[in-house]
């Protein structure tokens, strides 16, 4: 057989690579058809060389063929990942019983065209044409043989090249495709071919595996043009269906699907030979083994000239593949089937179901030129009678006459040659004469009543009578029919449902003439009619009939009186479908009867008895009419009514009914009701169905309770003492109050509708009681009181309005003439509206006092009131400084006749009054001058005239500052001066300049300028005038000393303290981003506060100064400095536009000032927000996720974000980034699907929430292998892998030994663990790679050695230990070999007389192949003793040993042993008997060891 491992050439030799055409047409076939698979996962193979060297398009290709998954590293990127999914794919190939020889992984991997071409050819045959045993290209050629006989195929190549081969094939699979292929000319090859092919595609979607240009060259190799033909022959294929109609024609019936399993059992096969005049022996009845019977079929099939292509064994397995047998099953398509003399003759059409006594036909046809109407008789068979039939005949179609006299079933028989022909004999029913059958019919009947129906059949002949009646609702049922005498039959029809009922009458289960009947079904009862309770003389009587329930019918009236009928005062209307309105005008007042007929069937309750009465003196009167109190019962009468029918109405203000009650006396009515809400009842009374006069009355309810009355304060005399009352819960009515029993007027004002301010003015001390009166009823609360009180000249006295911190004042409150102690309340308030505490001490006589502590600078408010009323002059207001804040500094000493000063800074304390008084050291003031250095910052200056101490004095607010009098010595002339900005003065890193004038003084002039934390470099260069310029650059902020000394004398006025500060370094909180928009604007809100904080702590001793100028104004702006190291600017914009921020440090502007606002109106947009991030739709378990909510377009408003899952929720950290931004982040912890709900001020936003998948993180380093180790070939080793706490992920195992890869089986255990199995194919090294996730597991990969089974038919035994001995000499040591029994276990056990013996073994090395065993036998007896390699015997185990006393005794055992041996040898007994074989003697095991 021939060995298919590698592609042919036409020749039938092995392809080369080269130049030759045949070679390129080959590789162009097989890619294209490699493309034609990989079609439908979106791959394609451009050159069959290079692109299967990852593998991934092989396992694609593989996959693709054989429908399964195969696992398959998608990024290969090394040599070994390439070598591992190539290996997957030649498995799945192998394992699909396709035998490779001499291709391994590396030959794809390397490129290898020859052996690529070689294995797509093996794909082709083993999928697209067939896995037959026999040679597939024989079977195609013999099938091609018999569909296109006069084409006379040989060949795959030279055969196909003029294309008319190929239209005669397209013209078998579909006739009239081709139907003028014998006319083409076989010199337009090309073109034959190329047209041929297009039909192909077109209409069998045959793909161009091969060009058309290919398919015509006389170099088309003989496997391209087998693997494009084999698309025309495959299963499913249009020559595979043609044939397979083709078949199913020959055998004209039975089931015929396929070219396999429905010929296994030979059957088919024989029917087939039947079918077109072959001898099949026995037929029909066949053998049922399947290869005698398909045996059977091929000796029939050869006699009909049919030679057999496979063995009938083959043929009958029901996996043979089906071009064997689809090509043997062709060339039975040139016969025509036989027929037998009852196939000759077919019905065109049987007789039906006739009536009685009329003639009937049916219809036949001659199918066989051999068969005239002479040869056809045909016989009709009824119950009790043979009728005969005659023909008339025209051309070959028959029809048969005949006329039955009886009904019942009846049976037809024709007969052809003498024989019944197909589908005889056929049956048919003669029926009775429905027409003759009627029935006594009823047009309506009433529910409930039970209505007879009469069916007559005398004259129809004998039948069965049915009768079935359908409910209007579609409800069926039947009723018996019981017949009478002369073909009569009564049925009782009881409906019960209202409608039209159906009634149908079956004569032979077919209808009578006129059925189905329909029967209106009616029910009087359900006529409904109201309205009959009674009326008068003036509005009549008007009633309803209600008959839409009732089914269809008449309604009518009669109205009679005394006797006399008086129907014709009434008018009867039809409103709508059977729903009546009637109107009575009664001609007297009386007593009448109405009665109410429906189909002429009095109604339930008719007749109806009605009083007409003269209803025009009938009154009403009562307070319940007018007036009433909610909760109270109110009632009225009606008077002059005796026997009419009184209707009252009571309708609360709400709609809701009022109950009520009626009691009937002689000639009245008396009704009660309780009305319970506030406003208009409106009640309306009828009296025999008549308004009564005044009706509806109009009843208005008040509820004094529901009066509203706020708390009365305590007042003063003389003064208004004012409370609301809101009246409007109350209702309509009457309110009185009185004030002290009415001796003290009150003045009303309506502040709305029901809601009033009133007022009085007390004009005596004490009590005052007010009294509230509505409708005559006082309020339950009433009356209501107040205090009050006598204030005459209160007043407050020794307040301090300026006053330091921390220091404890008081002052006094007071009033004359008050003889009693009234609730005296003191509420101070400071700068920040704190409250601060107050202790009152009532000191009697009307005085208190009232002590408190300032803590903090500022204006303080102070509200004093007596009993809740103010005094006079409150509030007072007090402030409030910090004298420890006023600073003093920056001494000028100076001599006499020069100018001395000296500067204080009050900005940090107020702007309340200063004082300064500067006392010479004679007593006398001294005029001074002062100038600003900045704000509240000021230098004083003064000329002395006279040496000494001068005395400094200041006050601030009148109160001196701590440290006062202030010294400072003049001397007597002789020591320069210094001036400049620079001795007071500094901005940090800018140099600052002082000068000083030295005359014409001769001296050592020194300057030296330290700050908190270093020393500034300074440089003092002389002028022309005689005097010096001082510049120093400080690096740092705060107070500087500047010593100038002359002669090492202090200058007056040294040393100086300047202030050096840094507007740099006024930085505001979180940067000016957090506050700007979108265009890097300040972002503003019209009617909002705005809150700029900047971090002061580093810009040195200076003062925050702001101005906000609007585009129409300049707004006030406040600075908060409580916060040591802080400062807040607020202000709030009052117009849209910009606005220039201009914000200054001690007067310096900071850096980029003024800053640009813009203010807006406040409309949050939130469909303006911006989401960007990958956190929005996914995440990993354990691993931080984020999100940006961008709202700076969306105004002012604070994101809310929750993010829930089925079995968690995530927490969702909000930080804000500035300008309106915020990152959102979060970890989520279990992976899975989950909803992500983001809000902004409240609401949620458009789209949320957004769906966010969690996947998870795997961790290949916490995946655990156990289990791999030393194996054995041929043997599985058995992998345990555990990927419980390593995540989600995919798990992948590949074991590759010297040569060989092993076979590997994953096999999950669905609980987060997995079982390997590792079937080595070879001894030797293997390494195993486990990955997770496409990484190396923790170990991997895995080095271990593959042994080969052990043999225990390998391992000898030999020694003194396992002979025959004497105790006293016995030596127990024996040899166990194992050289080349391979990897295995030694297992050594002894048995002696009394139990198991020890057994101790030895050997040199764990590498040795030979073990010494020993054991010590301390007995006479036998020993057993078992030698087992890897649990299996080894060749003589088990060993019986006899251990004996003598020398003789151990000579009679060898004698037996000698005897017993021999024996078993010449009758061909086990030599493993109880007594083992001679061994080898002591001395020769001796030399051995």
């Amino acid at each position: 057989m021939e060995s298919h491992n590698i592609a042919r050439s036409r020749e039938g030799h092995a392809a080369q690579a080269g130049v030759d055409k045949w070679v390129l047409i080959q590789e162009n076939t097989f890619r294209n058809w490699v493309n034609e698979q990989l079609r439908s996962g979106g791959l394609e193979v451009e050159n069959l060389e290079n692109d299967f060297d990852d593998g991934v398009r092989l396992v694609a290709l593989v996959s693709s063929l054989q429908g399964k998954r195969i696992r398959v590293i998608k990024n290969a990127r090394n040599h070994h990942q390439q070598l591992a999914n190539v290996a997957e794919a030649l498995t799945a190939i192998a394992n699909d019983n396709i035998k490779l020889v001499n291709i391994g992984p590396e030959d794809v991997v390397d490129g290898n065209l020859k052996l690529i071409l070689g294995l797509i050819w093996h794909l082709i045959l083993r999928y697209q044409i067939g896995k037959s045993r026999f040679p597939t290209k024989k079977l195609m050629i013999c099938w091609l043989q018999a569909v296109i006989p006069e084409c006379n195929i040989t060949n795959f190549t030279s055969d196909w090249n003029d294309g008319i081969a190929l239209h005669a094939l397209i013209e078998f699979c579909q006739p009239g495709l081709c139907p003028e292929w014998r006319n083409l000319s076989r010199s337009d090859g090309l073109d034959n071919c190329r047209n041929a092919m297009m039909l192909a595609k077109e209409h069998f979607d045959i793909p161009l595996v091969v060009r058309p240009e290919d398919l015509s060259s006389t170099d088309l190799d003989e496997l391209s043009g087998m693997t494009y033909l084999s698309y025309f022959m495959k299963v499913d294929s249009p020559g595979y269906h043609a044939t397979l109609s083709l078949v199913r024609r020959l055998l004209r019936g039975g089931t015929v699907n396929n070219f396999t399993s429905d010929w296994s059992n030979g059957q088919l096969l024989c029917r087939l030979v039947h079918a077109v005049g072959g001898n099949v022996p026995g037929w029909p009845s066949l053998s049922d083994n399947p290869v005698e019977c398909m045996q059977m079929g091929i000796d029939g099939a050869k006699g009909v000239g049919i030679e057999p292509i496979l063995p009938a064994k083959d043929m009958a397995d029901p996996e043979v593949d089906h071009i064997g047998i689809m090509a043997y099953a062709a060339y039975f398509l040139r016969f025509k089937p036989v027929r037998s003399a009852s196939e000759k003759v077919v019905f065109s059409s049987l007789p039906q179901n006739s009536p009685v006594d009329q003639e009937a036909s049916f219809a036949i046809s001659l199918e066989d030129d051999d068969v005239s109407p002479g040869d056809i008789r045909a016989e009709i068979i009824g119950p009790d009678s043979v009728h005969n039939v005659h023909f008339n005949w025209v051309g070959r179609t028959g029809h048969g006459y005949f006329t039955p006299t009886e009904t019942g079933l009846h049976r037809l028989n024709v007969y052809c040659e003498g024989q019944v022909i197909n589908g005889c004999p056929a049956s048919f029913k003669v029926l009775a004469d429905r027409s003759k059958v009627t029935l006594s019919a009823v047009d309506s009947c009433s529910l409930g009543t039970l209505t007879e129906l009469q069916v007559n059949s005398a004259t129809a002949g004998d039948g069965d009578v049915q009768i079935e009646v359908r409910a209007p609702s579609g409800r069926s049922m039947k009723i018996s029919a019981v017949p009478r005498h002369g073909g009569n039959y009564i049925s009782n029809f009881n409906p019960t449902e209202v409608g039209e009922w159906e009634v149908s009458v079956l004569y032979d289960n077919e209808h009578i003439s006129g059925s189905p009947y329909t029967v209106n079904v009616f029910d009087p009862s359900q006529v409904k009619v109201y309205g009959l309770e009674g009326g008068s003389m003036e509005s009549g009587v008007v009633f309803n009939a209600d008959a839409t329930k009732a089914g269809k019918g008449n309604t009518r009236v009669e109205i009679i009186k005394d006797g006399v009928d008086v129907t014709r005062h009434c008018i009867i209307n039809e409103e709508y479908s059977n729903f009546y309105k009637l109107h009575f005008n009664p001609p007297s007042p009386g007593h009448y009867n109405v009665h109410v007929l429906f189909n002429e069937t009095e109604v339930r309750g008719s007749p109806y008895d009605i009083d007409i009465v003269d209803s025009s003196n009938v009154t009403v009167s009562g307070d319940g009419l007018s007036l009433v109190c909610v909760n109270r019962t109110a009632s009225f009468e009606v008077h002059g009514g005796s026997s009419g029918k009184l209707d009252v109405e009571i309708t609360a203000p709400s709609g809701s009914s009022v109950p009520y009650r009626i009691e009937q006396g002689t000639n009245e009515f008396r009704v009660e009701y309780i009305p319970t809400e506030v406003g208009d009842h409106t009640i309306d009374v009828k009296y025999a169905d008549s308004e009564l006069s005044g009706s509806p009355f109009c009843a208005k309810a008040y509820n004094t309770a529901a009066i509203e009355v706020t708390d009365l304060p305590d007042g003063v005399v003389g003064q208004p003492i004012e409370f609301g009352i809101d009246v409007r819960k109350a209702g309509e009515g009457q309110l009185e109050i009185m004030v002290n029993n009415g001796n003290l007027p009150n003045t009303v004002e309506s502040d709305a509708t029901g809601v009033y301010r009133m007022s009085f003015v007390p004009e005596e001390p004490g009590i005052q009681n007010v009294e509230i009166i509505f409708n005559k009823e006082s309020h339950p609360r009433s009356p209501f009181t107040c205090n009050a009180v006598n204030l005459n000249q209160a007043s407050v006295r020794s307040l301090d309005l300026q006053l330091p911190v921390e220091k404890t004042s008081s002052f006094y409150v007071h009033s004359e003439n008050i003889s009693q102690d009234l609730n005296v309340n003191v509420d101070i308030s400071s700068p920040t509206g704190d409250r601060v505490h107050a202790d009152i001490y009532n000191q009697g006589n009307g005085e208190y006092k009232v002590e408190w502590m300032p803590r903090m600078p500022g204006r303080h408010t102070i509200d004093v009131q007596f009993s809740g009323v103010q005094i006079d002059g409150s509030p007072f207001y007090v402030d409030v400084f910090d004298l420890s804040t006023i600073r003093i500094d920056n001494f000028r000493h100076g001599t006499v006749g020069d100018e001395a000063g000296f500067s204080v800074d009050f900005s940090n304390a107020g702007t309340l009054d200063q004082e300064i008084q500067i006392v010479g050291p004679s007593g006398i003031d001294v005029v001074y001058d002062s100038r600003e250095l900045g704000y509240l910052w000021k230098d004083y200056l003064y000329e002395p005239e006279e040496p000494g101490k001068y005395q400094i004095y200041i006050k601030y607010g009148g109160f001196q500052i701590p440290g006062c009098p202030f010294t400072q010595d003049i001397a007597d002339g002789g020591l320069p001066s210094a001036s400049g900005s620079g001795l007071f003065f500094a901005e940090e890193d800018k140099p600052a300049v002082f000068n000083v004038e030295v005359g014409r003084r001769k001296g050592d002039l020194r300057v030296s300028v330290s700050g908190p934390n270093s020393i500034a470099k300074c440089s003092v260069d002389p002028q022309a005038d005689g005097s010096y310029t001082v510049t120093y650059i400080p690096v740092e902020t705060g107070i500087f000393d500047i010593s100038v000394t002359w002669n090492n004398t202090d200058i007056p006025g040294s040393p100086y303290h300047p202030k050096v500060i840094d507007a740099r370094k006024v930085r505001i909180i979180g940067g000016w981003q957090h506050f700007m928009d979108s265009n890097e604007r300040v972002n503003l809100v019209v009617g909002e506060r705005k809150q700029l904080p900047f971090d002061i702590s580093e810009a040195g001793p200076g003062t925050l100064r702001a101005e906000v100028k609007a585009p129409s104004k300049t707004l006030d702006v406040d600075i908060d400095t409580h916060t040591m190291g802080r400062a807040v600017i607020e202000f709030v914009p009052e117009e849209e536009g910009p606005h220039y921020i201009h914000i200054f440090w001690s007067d310096i502007p900071l850096v980029n000032s003024p800053f640009l606002g813009f203010a807006i109106q406040h409309t949050p947009d939130a469909s303006k927000l911006i989401l960007t991030g990958r956190g929005l739709k996914e995440a990993v378990v354990r691993e931080e996720a984020e999100f940006i909510i961008d709202g700076s377009q969306a105004g002012r408003g604070n994101p809310d974000v929750v993010l829930s899952g089925v079995r968690a929720e995530v927490n969702v950290k909000i930080n804000p980034i500035g300008n309106g931004k915020f990152r959102c982040t979060y970890i989520p912890i279990l992976p899975g699907a989950y909803l992500l709900h983001i809000t902004w001020n409240g609401r949620q936003l458009r789209g949320s929430p957004y769906k966010v998948n969690v996947i998870g993180a795997f961790y290949p380093n916490r995946v655990v292998v156990n289990g791999v180790g030393g194996a054995i070939l041929g043997r599985e080793m058995n992998v345990g892998i555990d990927t419980r706490k390593a995540g989600p992920g995919e798990l992948t195992a590949y074991c590759m030994g010297p040569h060989q890869v092993a076979y590997c089986e994953l096999e999950d255990n669905h609980d987060g663990t997995f079982r390997l199995g590792v079937k080595a194919q070879e001894s030797g090294r293997h390494v195993l790679q486990i990955k997770y996730g496409g990484e190396h597991v923790q170990g991997s990969p895995f080095v271990y050695k593959v042994t080969a089974q052990p043999d225990a038919s390998k391992v000898r035994v030999h020694g003194p230990g396992v002979e025959h001995g004497i105790l006293a000499t016995y030596i127990s040591r024996f040899i166990v070999e194992t050289r080349g029994a391979g990897a295995g276990q030694l297992t050594v056990r002894i048995r002696g007389p009394k139990g198991a013996f020890q057994v101790e073994m030895y050997r040199d090395s764990q590498r040795d192949r030979t073990i010494l065993c020993r054991f010590d036998p301390t007995e006479c007896g036998l020993y057993i003793i078992s030698v087992k390699w890897s649990g299996v015997d080894v060749p003589g185990s088990p060993f019986h040993v006899h251990i004996l006393d003598t020398q003789e005794e151990l000579e009679q055992v060898l004698n037996e042993v000698s005897y017993s041996f021999g024996t078993s040898q010449s009758h061909g007994g086990s030599l493993h008997s109880s007594n083992p074989p001679p061994r080898l003697v002591y001395g020769q095991w001796r030399e051995k060891i």
